[in-house]
């Protein structure tokens, strides 16, 4: 979602910083629904006026802050190999577990499910490419629909986590995916024998 007032003043973008880290801060403690704009804009020491230059509404601005944290703490990894890379993404939801299920009720929980296909899917891409000579064999599928398929199913594993407030174990989740994954399309057993000493 872009941000309103996009401003090269210095002081403009101090502004929105400090609303950004007010509303991931709320939004860690709070369920989405629970916070209005006014919580944000105390927090971040602005009037609601001041607010309303920068975001249209409160989430918004919890959706900005979301993908502004994502965005900052995904950045470097961006070379690795795609099931490192996705262990990554999903890790970083698992730091933030109280953050995630606090915006399930809202609808900033379809933006942060967007935020993650869209970062699954160059991973997944290269994942289907490895696979595309076993799946050739079976069936002529795209490797286009192969690479949504395995975004479909992992946005769905983190979906289903976000959504179990007692469930503790997103890496195990992704991980059993992952391995599924590398069975059905016979990527298990190569990257077995080069781990193995």
């Amino acid at each position: 979602m872009p941000e309103r007032g996009r401003s090269v003043d210095p002081r403009a973008q101090r502004v929105r910083n400090s609303l950004r880290d007010a509303a991931f801060a709320l939004a860690r403690e709070h369920p989405v629904d629970t916070i209005s704009v006014g919580d944000i804009a105390a927090q971040a020491d602005v009037s609601r006026q001041v607010f309303y230059r920068h975001f249209r509404d409160r989430d918004h601005a919890v959706a900005a802050a979301f993908g502004h944290s994502f965005d900052d703490a995904l950045a470097d990894g961006a070379g690795q190999d795609a099931r490192a890379r996705i262990l990554d993404l999903f890790g970083f939801a698992a730091a933030h577990p109280r953050l995630c299920r606090n915006v399930v009720p809202s609808t900033v929980h379809q933006h942060v499910l967007v935020t993650y296909r869209d970062a699954l899917y160059a991973p997944c891409r290269r994942i289907a490419g490895q696979g595309m000579e076993v799946l050739d064999a079976v069936s002529s599928l795209p490797a286009e629909a192969v690479t949504r398929f395995l975004v479909g199913g992992l946005v769905e594993v983190l979906r289903s986590w976000m959504e179990d407030p007692d469930a503790t174990d997103l890496n195990g989740r992704v991980q059993a995916a992952l391995d599924t994954v590398d069975a059905l399309l016979g990527i298990a057993s190569a990257q077995k024998g080069s781990t193995r000493g």
